[in-house]
């Protein structure tokens, strides 16, 4: 009687154990199809061979990708510098004093020639006073004596010539008279002489009266007009010589900008060329950076790169122009010196530039603009060359021997649902059957959640991105396209 109990009462447990069991299944295969959602691990019902739906055979759903229509992340290169002002000045007087006026102070905007400061310039002022004073009578000489002689002076020269001829008459008279009576016997030696050396004097006056009186009709002589021009322009250069004296008792700002720094208040006594102020050029500023030689021989004046300052990154870069490049290589650190100027927008206030003067710059330069990029980036593979891709990093299955894949979708041609014959819908995308396979691959570099990876994956080739770890080399799935499918026939893929 207890025997046959036993048995029954076995066999209950038995069949609620494995009812339980599955139950369990159904339940955790509910649970992962709700975390995970049908674009990952969905079923897909395929017809049975006798075109019945009566046998389901399940299919894994994966997303795949275009390879080509995969877009890779914008990489630099990272250079650092420092931000300099385009024209950093300390201003001095080239003469010495006392400083009478200090106009401005740190921090202040200055317009190009607004006077910053000025010395004690008394002794200037009476040394320009004189200079005035020695032209005006330079001038005066140099009318005189382009005018020439005087009307009066003229008539003056001729009646002493007048005077001379009548005087020399009368002499010549007394002269003849005595010889006269010298030859006679009558008069003496002493009187004969007299007449005669009275003779010769009047007429040495009469030659120089009229050579007086020539020499006043025909004016000054250009020599003469020539000097007194002379000694005009020489009183001129002593009253400029005051004026720049003048100019270099004050300092006056070269161009627009703000003061750095000032060096002396009022009363100081400074001497010949002391600086007394410092001014920085306003908007735009500069900035310096040391640059390898292979990544500088590709940059060239006027290009536009990037420039961030400070901890910033490429997101709050300014646009920047190269304006300048050093034309050889520094032989210590193998770098070339690249100046380039911040274009500062609009969101950017000149007082908020010029407060990055002295500040870390970092230089952004694209990789595509170097040949770190097409040389680093295109992998060799036994001599070949393939195209690099962009991939995401969640798509890189581990291959064999420490190397990377990635799983292409290919048109299952043996399948009832041809590679190009997209009549299902899943999620509003467009799906295809497809064979898994495995493609071994060289990872070049690694950007955040991208990869750029070289193989034998062409452009237009599907790639899992999604469901790579339900999936497998010769695994049948359903395709879920991301993007566009590629635009090749089934038949031109086989046969790729």
């Amino acid at each position: 009687m207890n025997a046959p109990s036993h048995s029954i009462q076995r066999r209950s447990f038995w069949n609620a154990r494995s009812f339980g069991a599955i139950a369990f299944v159904v339940v955790i295969g509910a649970v992962l199809s709700a975390a995970f959602g049908p674009g990952v691990i969905g079923l897909d019902p395929a017809p049975a061979d006798d075109g019945s739906i009566g046998l389901e055979t399940p299919r894994l759903h994966v997303r795949v990708v275009q390879a080509q229509s995969i877009e890779g992340p914008e990489l630099f290169h990272r250079y650092r510098g420092d931000v300099i002002a385009r024209r950093d000045s300390s201003l001095a007087m080239r003469r010495g004093g006392r400083l009478q006026d200090v106009a401005v102070h740190e921090g202040d905007l200055v317009k190009r020639g607004d006077v910053l400061a000025r010395i004690d310039v008394a002794d200037l002022h009476a040394a320009a006073a004189s200079a005035d004073a020695e032209i005006a009578a330079a001038e005066a000489a140099l009318e005189e004596a382009t005018a020439g002689p005087r009307y009066q002076t003229i008539r003056a020269a001729e009646a002493r010539v007048q005077q001379l001829e009548a005087q020399w008459t009368a002499a010549k008279n007394r002269f003849e008279r005595q010889r006269s009576l010298r030859s006679r016997g009558a008069g003496t030696q002493q009187e004969y002489d007299d007449a005669k050396f009275a003779t010769d004097a009047l007429a040495a006056n009469q030659v120089s009266a009229k050579a007086e009186l020539d020499e006043l009709k025909e004016g000054t002589r250009q020599e003469q007009i020539a000097a007194a021009r002379a000694r005009l322009q020489l009183a001129k250069a002593a009253r400029q010589r005051v004026e720049v004296d003048l100019s270099d008792s004050q300092i006056v700002a070269p161009f627009d900008g703000v003061i750095a720094s000032r060096l002396f208040d009022e009363g100081s006594i400074i001497g010949p060329n002391q600086p007394v102020l410092r001014i920085l050029e306003s908007p735009p500023v500069h900035a310096t950076f040391g640059v390898p030689a292979d990544v500088s021989d590709f940059l060239k004046l006027n290009d536009r790169l990037r420039v961030s300052v400070g901890e910033a990154g490429p997101d709050e870069s300014q646009p920047a122009r190269v304006i300048r490049m050093q034309p050889q290589i520094n032989p210590v650190t193998r770098t070339r010196v690249i100046e380039v100027e911040l274009e500062a927008d609009d969101t950017v206030a000149a007082a908020e530039s010029i407060g990055w003067i002295g500040k870390t710059a970092t230089l952004w330069v694209p990789w595509a603009k170097t040949r770190t990029q097409q040389d680093d980036w295109i992998a060799h593979n036994d001599g070949v060359d393939w195209v690099p891709i962009w991939v995401p990093t969640s798509a890189l299955v581990r291959g064999v021997r420490g190397l990377w894949s990635v799983y292409v979708a290919e048109p299952s041609l043996d399948s009832d649902l041809g590679a190009d014959s997209a009549n299902t819908t899943l999620d509003g995308n467009d799906t295809n059957v497809v064979a898994i396979s495995r493609r071994d691959v060289k990872v070049i570099r690694t950007a955040g959640q991208m990869s750029l990876v070289s193989g034998s994956v062409a452009g237009t080739e599907a790639i899992v991105v999604e469901g790579t770890q339900r999936v497998g080399p010769g695994v049948r799935a359903v395709a879920v396209w991301e993007s566009e499918a590629s635009s090749l026939s089934s038949q031109e893929t086989a046969a790729r």
